[in-house]
């Protein structure tokens, strides 16, 4: 709701938990297509934080989790008290005010990414509102609670350089989830959309993430056979 091809205003929703009901109106979709498949979920930034709570919301469901640099926690110079105090004050009266945009050099150090990002009519690149950065603080509030109750296997990438989500929120995620099968991989030096960043980098990624899809569907397979 509110990005690409989706329907309402851009950057608007009416609650976070929006993003994890149609999250899991297409889960079911996909069990009633698919139903002998198990079900791993992945997410990357803002979609980390969507698939950490829509995994909390069934628990038993998910055969693992993947998350790219996850919004877990705020990060600290956009959620000092003043600024959180006067965002709450500002949803009443100007929801739609704009808190300035993302900066394009944080997304990646491939410039041919970046150019694409720029360019992409599907991106929005009008300034963070905001009501959704209320929605995002009342995100990261549920994940709060969430994590400890996450048991389910977990494959957490992050790049050490990421100037949009805080690597340290994937080190406490890992610090407070329940799952005996949890990893966490750091790539140094690298920004924000690690499957979109130097070739070096996203190669390792998409080898990381397939080898561990791999053997979560072995296991599920094991389990479902015993």
């Amino acid at each position: 709701v509110g990005h690409g091809q989706s329907e309402g205003d851009r950057m608007v929703v009416s609650d976070f938990h929006v993003f994890i009901r149609d999250s899991l109106q297409h889960i079911d979709l996909m069990k009633k297509e698919h139903p002998e498949l198990p079900i791993l979920i992945l997410g990357h930034s803002m979609g980390g934080a969507i698939s950490i709570l829509t995994a909390s919301e069934r628990p038993s469901e998910f055969s693992g989790m993947l998350l790219i640099s996850p919004l877990v926690v705020a990060s600290p110079e956009v959620a000092t008290p003043i600024k959180v105090f006067a965002a709450k004050v500002l949803n009443f009266v100007l929801p739609n005010l704009s808190l300035g945009s993302i900066d394009p050099n944080a997304i990646s150090r491939n410039k041919k990414e970046m150019e694409s990002y720029t360019s992409d009519p599907l991106v929005y690149h009008g300034g963070m509102k905001v009501s959704f950065v209320i929605q995002l603080m009342n995100a990261i509030a549920r994940i709060e609670r969430a994590l400890p109750k996450l048991t389910l296997p977990i494959l957490v990438l992050h790049g050490s350089c990421d100037k949009l989500c805080d690597i340290k929120g994937s080190y406490l995620l890992m610090e407070t989830v329940q799952s005996q099968d949890k990893t966490l991989k750091v790539y140094e030096e690298a920004y924000h959309v690690l499957h979109k960043e130097l070739p070096e980098v996203s190669t390792a990624v998409f080898t990381e993430i397939l080898t561990w899809i791999g053997q979560k569907i072995s296991a599920a397979e094991e389990t479902s056979h015993t």
